[in-house]
């Protein structure tokens, strides 16, 4: 190597930091990061708990065993076999209706207008005669999603629970929609159709939300007749007659 005078004159110092510490130092940085979103997600979570456990007390433990009770007696088709002679199942909705009207300041805003809606029928006619009993089930339809949405990443009910609570809201919203159109002797043949073996198909649990908020007479119909797509209707001649009365129906419950 050839050394001129140049180069000793203006020497040029290179300095060269080692690899493993740029990589500590990201690593460190990462960790760091990493460790704040832990900790908010874990305080969130904490908060999320200690909220929805509040309404747990207050509303949910005293609805959760009357309005899974009353939709298990409204979907069996065996109920007049299967439960008790003297039982009211009207009873258990009441029951979670007072409890609901007593800490309604847990209720959400898509719940306060169902809630709305439902007291003015003490006071004026919607001219259709059904509209009470349909709310009542849109109430607790919009209870149970209240409870799954607060309960979300809380870690306070397991899967299958959740699941099951997502399976009755659906039963109530399905409820309501039927009651816009029919009594309660027809939403009763609904409610029964995958537990009398007449479901070609499996039941898809569809949020029902929308629909019960807007009370869209043509989107209600539409999910309604979703859900009986589902039936044999070849088998079943029950399920061919609502069909038939469902599409000349204009939101009358008779």
């Amino acid at each position: 190597m050839d050394i001129t005078l140049g180069s000793i004159s203006n020497p040029k110092i290179v300095y060269e930091i080692p690899v493993y510490i740029l990589f500590t130092v990201l690593a460190t940085f990462i960790v760091a990061i990493l460790t704040q979103v832990l900790s908010h997600f874990f305080a969130n979570r904490r908060d999320k708990k200690k909220e929805f456990m509040q309404k747990y007390q207050d509303l949910y433990s005293n609805t959760l065993a009357p309005l899974s009770n009353y939709m298990y007696i409204k979907t069996n088709p065996m109920k007049g076999h299967d439960v008790h002679e003297a039982v009211e199942e009207n009873d258990l909705l009441e029951i979670t209706l007072i409890k609901l009207k007593e800490n309604i300041k847990h209720a959400s805003p898509a719940l306060l207008k169902v809630h709305e809606r439902y007291f003015g029928h003490g006071y004026k006619s919607d001219g259709l005669g059904g509209g009470k009993e349909r709310d009542k089930h849109a109430l607790v339809y919009f209870l149970l999603e209240d409870m799954l949405r607060t309960s979300k990443w809380t870690g306070i009910f397991s899967r299958s629970d959740r699941q099951r609570l997502k399976q009755s809201k659906y039963y109530y919203g399905l409820s309501a929609i039927t009651l816009h159109f029919f009594n309660m002797k027809f939403a009763e043949l609904v409610l029964q159709m995958e537990y009398r073996g007449e479901a070609r198909k499996k039941v898809k649990y569809r949020g029902l939300g929308k629909e019960l908020l807007t009370l869209d007479h043509v989107k209600m119909k539409k999910q309604l007749l979703k859900h009986l797509s589902s039936a044999n209707v070849n088998e079943d001649k029950v399920y061919r007659d609502i069909i038939e009365k469902l599409s000349y129906k204009r939101g009358t419950s008779t």
